[in-house]
């Protein structure tokens, strides 16, 4: 039997059921078992299965602690270091997502290097030693932020920075449908239905931080007004949006 065990501080109970629900999924594909209890202040996941199995598990619990490094982790990161004041919180969202994503193919890459079949990991630790290269690589991106911070008060030169950002950043779904509505923002798929793991609908913060995450090669948007989240969405998504009339949507509704 082959076990391997996670730990990580309470004070990331997020990351803990991130990582547990993730798994627990996979862990049945095999036969395995997973559990998870709380210690001395620290969270235990604890996952086991037959030792002919323990590859294929491994490349799953490798996969949900990488993202819970380059999401979570990189997300406190850059909260705790980023040093800017920008007019409002729509942009403040836009900047750090963009941050959080740019790169994302390298800072995976440095993650999954370091993880090996040893019993268990501290990810804390793992990344306070084991990874000092990628904690490194974000505190030369925060700092070279932080220093021309002065550029991104002016829109022109936001956009441009967010741009160049968004450009570096994988293509990971093809068409998102947004519509505005008087409650808020419906964001559909390509056939105008729900998008797996996400919300259907929220508020413009919202909408910046899935848009960005999804990095969608099109997006239409169907509105009869231009808020700030749409022109930012426009500015810095360039040649992939498309901004339509709300009434549009019943028309397309047809085709389908």
């Amino acid at each position: 039997m082959w076990e391997f065990s996670i730990m990580l501080q309470s004070c990331h109970s997020n990351i803990a059921k991130f990582l547990y629900n993730g798994i627990k999924k996979n862990v049945e594909e095999v036969d395995g078992v997973i559990t998870s209890f709380e210690q001395n202040d620290t969270i235990h996941i604890v996952v086991a299965c037959r030792e002919e199995e323990k590859t294929r598990l491994f490349f799953y619990v490798k996969s949900f602690i990488t993202e819970a490094i380059c999401s979570f982790f990189k997300t406190t990161f850059l909260k705790n270091n980023l040093k800017i004041n920008l007019k409002n919180k729509i942009s403040i969202v836009a900047f750090e997502r963009a941050l959080e994503y740019f790169d994302r193919e390298t800072d995976r890459y440095l993650v999954e290097k370091n993880l090996v079949f040893n019993k268990n990991i501290n990810l804390e630790s793992f990344f306070e030693f084991k990874i000092k290269v990628l904690k490194n690589k974000w505190l030369e991106l925060t700092k070279i932020a932080n220093e021309n911070s002065s550029y991104l008060l002016t829109d022109d030169t936001f956009y441009e920075l967010l741009k160049f950002l968004i450009e570096n950043i994988e293509i990971s779904y093809d068409t998102i449908n947004i519509i505005l509505n008087t409650d808020g923002y419906t964001m559909l798929d390509e056939n105008f239905k729900c998008i797996e793991n996400f919300k259907e609908c929220g508020d413009g913060v919202w909408l910046i931080e899935n848009i960005i995450a999804l990095s969608p090669r099109k997006i239409n948007v169907y509105s009869d007004s231009e808020t700030d989240e749409i022109c930012l969405i426009n500015n810095i998504f360039a040649n992939r949006t498309n901004i339509l009339p709300k009434e549009s949507v019943k028309i397309v509704d047809k085709i389908f």
